[in-house]
This record gives C-alpha cells, sequence and structure tokens, in this order.
C-alpha cells in the first residue's frame, strides 16, 4: 500500500507539473537556450540516470544472489539427506524427518513473512535447532571411522550459512535514499520538456508526454523491485518445494521395495 501511494504521488507530481508547466511556468525562447537547457537539464538528466541505473542494478544483483543463496541451501540439504545412509536407521529416519519438517518450514512459514516483511519465522528456526540436534546425537558409523558423522555436521553447517544468507537477503533492497533521488529527478526529467515546448507544437507535446511515460515507468519499476523474495523480481519457493518432492526419490532410492 505504501508503494501504491509513493508511485501515485510520483505520478500525480509529473501530470501536474506538466500541466503548470504547459499553463505558467513556460521556459522563455532566451532560457531554453541558456541556463536551462545548458545547465539544469543535463544535471538533472545525469542525476536522474545514474540512480536509475544504480537502483536497477542493485535490485539485479540482489535477486541475483538471492537465487544463488537458494541453490546453496537445496543443495546442502540434499547432500545432507543423501548422506543419512551411512547411519542406524533409527537416527538417520531422525535426522530425515527433522530435515523434511525445517525444508516444509521454509516453504510454508519462512517465504510469505519475507514477501510481507523481509524476516524469517521462528517456525523455521526451531525446526533448525531440532535438526542441529538430532545431527550432533548421530553416532559414528562402522565403516566411516568418525568421518560419516563430521561429513554430517559440515552439511548442517552449510545449511544453516545459507539461512543466514537467505536472511539478509530478505532485508535487502534498492535503498530509499536512491529510490528518492532518482523520483525527484524524474520528476524535472518529466516536466521540463512541457515547459520547453513552444505553443501550438502537437508533435512536441506527444514526444513529452512520451518521455513523461517512459521515465514514471523506470521509477515504476524501482519502487516495485522490493527485496528479492517480491515485487518485479522476486524468487518463489520452487526449488525448496522441489527439494522435498526429491526427499521421497531418495527414500524410494535408498528403501527399494
Amino acid at each position: 500500500m505504501l508503494t501504491l501511494s509513493l508511485v501515485l504521488i510520483v505520478l500525480i507530481t509529473m501530470v501536474g507539473g506538466a500541466l503548470l508547466a504547459v499553463g505558467r511556468f513556460r521556459v522563455d525562447d532566451e532560457s531554453s537556450g541558456g541556463a536551462v537547457s545548458v545547465v539544469v537539464a543535463p544535471c538533472v538528466l545525469a542525476l536522474y540516470l545514474a540512480s536509475a541505473a544504480m537502483g536497477v542494478v542493485i535490485g539485479w544483483e540482489n535477486f541475483t544472489g538471492a537465487g544463488d543463496g537458494v541453490i546453496a541451501e537445496v543443495g546442502a540439504a540434499e547432500s545432507l539427506y543423501w548422506s543419512t545412509a551411512a547411519f542406524p536407521e533409527g537416527e538417520a529416519e531422525a535426522v530425515r524427518g527433522q530435515l523434511r519438517t525445517y525444508m516444509g518450514a521454509v516453504a510454508e512459514k519462512d517465504w510469505p513473512l519475507m514477501r510481507d516483511s523481509g524476516e524469517l519465522s521462528s517456525a523455521s528456526e526451531e525446526a533448525l535447532a531440532d535438526l542441529a540436534a538430532s545431527v550432533r546425537e548421530l553416532s559414528v558409523s562402522d565403516s566411516g571411522d568418525g568421518l560419516d558423522r563430521l561429513t554430517a555436521r559440515q552439511e548442517l553447517a552449510e545449511l544453516s550459512d545459507a539461512r543466514i544468507k537467505r536472511a539478509d537477503a530478505a532485508g535487502e533492497g534498492v535503498p530509499p535514499v536512491l529510490n528518492a533521488i532518482a523520483a525527484l529527478s524524474a520528476v524535472a526529467v518529466a516536466v521540463l520538456p512541457f515547459a520547453m515546448i513552444r505553443r501550438g507544437s502537437s508533435v512536441a507535446y506527444f514526444w513529452a508526454a512520451a518521455n513523461l511515460v517512459f521515465v514514471f515507468s523506470t521509477i515504476l519499476l524501482l519502487f516495485y523491485l522490493g527485496n528479492p523474495y517480491n515485487g518485479a523480481l522476486a524468487h518463489d519457493a520452487g526449488a525448496i518445494q522441489d527439494s522435498l518432492a526429491g526427499f521421497d526419490r531418495t527414500d524410494a532410492v535408498l528403501n527399494p521395495q
């Protein structure tokens, strides 16, 4: 709701500024060839382009970084699930059950919160603690001489690190100050062409309106980039849900009927 309100404010300011520029604050011919066109317009345009480009780049890097983190988390979970094959059935089943619970909490509890408030759920945190307890209780396998248990603990550590990175990514987004600079400079870039139009030039009005639409579209994109789990660029929980389905296939391999 806040984002929509800010977007509407920018749009109303652009349209209202354009109408005022045409009706009352038109730049005369002498000014349009002087300070306005030589100094003001290029500076405002440069500020708008730089801030808009930086915002898009930051949003894209946050998106790709979060995607890499999700892949790492899924990989660590699948590796841990497979590694339980080396342990007694009772201990292995306990770890698999806790891992399923944790990944289910990530998909069902974490994702809605990351999307809405940029936070992780307490349910998944508790599930991870239970999973860690079950891994710590693993005994030394007959053939591994402790190596299998060490491997499982390393995979659990990787899973925990991936969760921390996901929590960080959920709180990331385009800095509000950068959005504010882009929005203010965009208003000037959208309004100035209207102020510099000669009366009766319909073609100039058309291109000034097209410029306003284009500039507003870039601001709309910036405001809706959000964090990597909501907005225009967003990861869903599909990879996590796929890993849960993969656990079923792993069970079929480890426990053939």
